[in-house]
């Protein structure tokens, strides 16, 4: 069986019933634009949440933040914003603190690298959040459908799928992991009966319009949101840096530096864009491909889309004279 990538296929035009015009193609019919800010240490920031939130984009924060930190969420609309967490014990203690002292908080996002190498904690980790937790509880990350069932089995809402296949994770060079973004999201779309979140591999707008057309519920974008310059320093530049990075490691968890390989990259980024010019771009995309495929609806768009395999994508001949 051919796993595939965004880079390996197109959605092939289609015709609607009927003519679609702008105003016409609902993008938020849940009252959100299915799009996530990822939970790096880089982006997903109480900054962050605050613009996203006022524009219906979810932001997922870092797991780095201390319970008090939360307390910026007064004031904010909290149904867009979500919590991080690992499965250790202080990990849970600390979250259902803070869905105590915030539980209108939208989403509690149970994000571990390698969820095969501790399913047992996963699935204590989902079990202890719903007993007390009425919003939605992601669980991930995955890229194979046994896992993805036994955390849906276990109570998951949302399942979010992607290994290896992010801008800032070197998980397939550095230990030779991970499933291919396209056909994760198909095969996973298929067997689960909750939603799923694509996790990486968009480089481009078209990208997240193929991840939604392909079953995707929602797309976790972190390297596509790193260079806008809510991010940026003092010099201009975003710090940009995977999970798994060494300044990762070297920043939060020093202990674990000996024993584990460094699966992300640290990237400084120029800051020259902003939240807003990227959202704007993306709400843009998910309208147009709408109206390309012929649906008036961003739910119906996995249903109504074919997909075809290429070589190549883009006319780059003029490329580099490229002013826009």
């Amino acid at each position: 069986m051919t796993f595939l990538d965004f880079d390996d296929v197109l959605i092939e035009p289609g015709v609607s019933k009927k003519p679609l015009t702008r105003g016409m193609v609902n993008i938020t019919p849940d009252g959100y634009i299915p799009i996530i800010i990822a939970n790096m240490v880089t982006t997903g920031t109480f900054e962050a949440a605050e613009i996203a939130s006022e524009q219906k984009f979810i932001t997922f924060l870092s797991k780095e933040y201390v319970i008090e930190d939360y307390d910026q969420l007064i004031g904010l609309d909290q149904r867009y914003i979500g919590i991080t967490t690992g499965v250790r014990p202080n990990d849970i203690k600390k979250t259902l603190q803070i869905i105590k002292r915030h539980p209108d908080i939208g989403y509690v996002n149970i994000d571990i690298a390698n969820v095969g190498a501790n399913v047992e904690g996963m699935i204590s980790a989902i079990t202890h959040i719903k007993e007390i937790y009425d919003g939605k509880v992601v669980a991930g990350n995955v890229a194979t459908e046994r896992l993805a069932i036994e955390m849906q089995s276990a109570g998951a809402d949302i399942i979010k799928v992607g290994i290896g296949s992010g801008a800032a994770c070197l998980t397939r060079t550095e230990v030779g992991v991970g499933v291919p973004q396209f056909s994760a999201i198909q095969n996973l779309s298929k067997v689960l009966d909750i939603p799923i979140i694509s996790d990486g591999g968009c480089k481009t707008p078209g990208d997240v319009c193929k991840a939604i057309a392909a079953g995707a519920n929602y797309v976790m974008l972190g390297g596509m949101f790193a260079g806008c310059k809510e991010f940026a320093g003092d010099d201009g530049y975003v710090n940009f840096f995977g999970l798994g990075s060494k300044q990762m490691y070297e920043t939060f968890v020093p202990t674990e530096i000996e024993y584990r390989p460094v699966e992300g990259r640290t990237i400084r980024l120029p800051a020259n864009k902003s939240l807003i010019d990227v959202m704007n771009q993306l709400k843009g995309a998910l309208r147009s491909v709408c109206t390309y495929v012929g649906v008036d609806n961003i739910n119906d768009l996995s249903n109504k889309s074919y997909f075809i395999k290429v070589k190549h994508q883009v006319n780059r001949s003029l490329e580099k004279y490229d002013v826009s």
